[in-house]
């Protein structure tokens, strides 16, 4: 008699994957934006990071908020609109890296990459720091048991993930070019009628 389970995946952290290919007048914007001075290894970002007002950019915030607004279908949210609070360009050498952080005070983040460095991932890091409290020797690490998640950078690749979610570049391999954002949901927060509710 086969012994029949029904799985239930609770609590999931959603990672959505779209693609955009750039045209010329994108391209030229990014490689000619200023840019601060890397500093200590650490990724050099553009001294501009709220290029979603510049009009050269405008059709790749248009899939980013059409894209969000997608996404925003999965988690059922009611809202009134949907802003880009920051976006900007990320440009490391060989060896630059970024360390691990979130993007505080927003709901979305995201990446994408105009161009493809080889093995320069982003990696996600497991949101459950009890996750890893006892860990039983396993034939091969699936998403189950995984306490990490690796993206290989592709060109024309986006990631739009929670703001919250940590996540790092390990040292580039060649020079890795990026662009990431923030986005905020514009609409009440919380429970009517109750005193943990809000409106932004």
């Amino acid at each position: 008699m086969v012994n029949v389970i029904k799985n239930h995946i609770l609590f999931p952290t959603v990672v959505s994957e779209f693609e955009y290919v750039a045209d010329k007048n994108l391209l030229n914007a990014i490689k000619n934006e200023e840019l601060f001075p890397p500093s200590n290894r650490l990724s050099s970002r553009s001294v501009n990071s709220n290029l979603q007002k510049k009009k050269e950019y405008e059709p790749l915030v248009n899939k980013i908020l059409n894209t969000t607004k997608e996404v925003c279908k999965l988690y059922e949210y009611e809202y009134k609109s949907l802003e880009i609070t920051s976006l900007w360009i990320n440009i490391a050498k060989t060896g630059d890296f970024h360390s691990p952080h979130t993007h505080s005070n927003n709901i979305f983040s995201g990446v994408w990459y105009p161009m493809i460095c080889k093995e320069t991932p982003i990696v996600f890091s497991d949101p459950r720091p009890q996750n890893d409290q006892w860990s039983p020797r396993r034939k091969k690490t699936n998403d189950c048991t995984a306490n990490m998640a690796a993206y290989p950078n592709k060109k024309n690749l986006g990631l739009i993930f929670p703001s919250w979610l940590e996540h790092y570049v390990p040292p580039a391999v060649g020079n890795r070019i990026s662009m990431s954002w923030n986005i905020l949901i514009r609409g009440d927060y919380g429970q009517p009628d109750t005193l943990q509710n809000a409106s932004i």
